[in-house]
């Protein structure tokens, strides 16, 4: 008698799970048909749409939306030096992760303490303190030994830099967890296959962790992008500073203006993270792989 039919009950559970598993395959190739072109229309539509109701409450007398017209200038100058910080933050920091982080993992007891020594300093450190130690610490050398008679622009990113250290030390053991998640069989079957150790780092761990530690890395991104806030402590105008800047004009003026100036600060602050957040799901969902992703909350 054939094995399938001595076990009527295992056939038609693994028939079950196969057509469950075709219908969401068919769901999800349905999904992937649509054009990107159609859904991001669609996202854009919406947030026009969302931008027009605001704008009509404004003119229907909700809110004094003239004041919201005339401080907006403002805001953009701060959006942009913002951006300026965010373009150094994240690269620097990220690429200071993934080399301290890999170097946690290594073999080599120099290279361990130096990544763990980079990881315990930098995140036991107030993101503030560091920014404005770091910002004055520089703005005393550069007068006392390199005669500087401006420092504070060279200080100033010298405090961005800081905030990437900071930033970095978190993603090193992001970029650890993820290296540590790949199995230690796959390492020993590139051994026996002849590969060295580098190419079974390059071709094998590198490629398993990326994908595992993305959807943290996006995190770590959405909350160094709210942090370059703190750059306003020692002088940086961007967008914090230039909200706290139109206060006592707006306070002088009426109280309600104050809540203006905060709900564009925050809407700014949203479009950015947002962008950079879908940049990193797309990279995500670009390279995933059925079995590695990470689990859905």
């Amino acid at each position: 008698m054939p094995g399938w039919l001595k076990n009527p009950i295992h056939l038609y559970r693994s028939e079950g799970v196969r057509i469950r598993n075709a219908s969401a395959g068919q769901r999800s190739m349905q999904r992937r048909s649509l054009p990107k072109v159609f859904l991001y229309g669609r996202n854009l539509a919406i947030t026009i749409a969302a931008l027009g109701i605001v704008v009509s409450i404004g003119y229907q007398g909700a809110y004094n939306i003239a004041y919201a017209q005339e401080i907006l200038r403002y805001l953009i100058q701060g959006f942009v030096v913002t951006l300026q910080a965010v373009a150094v933050v994240i690269p620097v920091g990220f690429i200071l992760g993934f080399f301290f982080g890999w170097g946690r993992t290594s073999h080599s007891w120099l290279l361990r303490a130096t990544g763990t020594a980079y990881v315990e300093f930098f995140r036991s450190l107030p993101p503030l303190v560091l920014i404005v130690f770091s910002s004055l610490l520089a703005t005393l050398f550069l007068r006392n030994y390199f005669f500087v008679e401006d420092p504070h622009a060279i200080a100033l990113w010298i405090g961005v830099l800081a905030l990437a250290f900071h930033s970095g030390s978190y993603q090193a053991e992001i970029v650890r967890a993820g290296i540590l998640s790949v199995p230690t069989g796959q390492l020993d079957a590139a051994d026996s296959i002849g590969l060295t150790r580098l190419q079974s780092i390059f071709l094998i761990v590198l490629p398993q962790a990326f994908r595992v530690s993305l959807p943290a890395v996006g995190n770590e991104f959405a909350s160094v992008i709210k942090d370059t806030s703190l750059i306003s402590a020692i002088g940086g105008m961007e967008l914090t500073f230039w909200g706290t800047l139109l206060f006592p004009d707006a306070l002088g003026q009426d109280f309600n203006l104050v809540f203006i100036i905060l709900t564009e600060v925050a809407l700014l602050y949203f479009v950015l993270t947002f962008a950079v957040v879908r940049t990193v799901r797309a990279i995500e969902n670009r390279f995933k792989v059925p079995g590695l992703e990470a689990a859905a909350l």
